[in-house]
């Protein structure tokens, strides 16, 4: 688990657009994420954990944004966009795996670890992917 931990700045992604759409951002609000979340956007992850409880410090231009969780423990937060939802993390061998669930979709983010890349692949509901991959800083 001490793979994940540090700071992490957006490279690129795959397929994004079609992922906000399949998990339901509205079209308006699509153009900010692609902005404030997307390649070029210098979004960053500051990742650490310590056992099983994991802090998330999400940095945008927009502003921060801390997730603290437990393993196996669901808790209630919000999407980047501001949609209420539950989710649950868990190990699967070295990936971390993210569950969400919200008002008509849900999606499972699974994150690894390779040299100085992080590999983000989210999953939603109805199997639309897209790949984001983060450079450690």
């Amino acid at each position: 688990m001490a793979q994940f931990n540090g700071k992490w700045e957006i490279e690129c992604s795959e397929n994004f657009g079609d992922y906000m759409t399949a998990i339901g951002v509205d079209a308006d609000k699509q153009a900010d994420a692609q902005k404030f979340l997307g390649d070029g956007s210098k979004l960053t992850y500051d990742i650490s954990n310590s056992g099983n409880d994991w802090v998330f410090k999400i940095t945008t231009a927009a502003g921060e944004k801390e997730v603290k969780f437990t393993l196996g423990i669901e808790f209630d937060t919000t999407t980047l966009d501001g949609r209420p939802v539950k989710a649950v993390f868990s190990m699967d061998g070295d990936t971390l795996v993210e569950k969400q669930t919200g008002p008509g979709f849900e999606t499972t983010n699974k994150r690894t670890v390779s040299g100085n890349t992080l590999t983000m692949v989210l999953t939603a509901g109805n199997g639309v992917s897209c790949t984001r991959k983060y450079k450690k800083l």
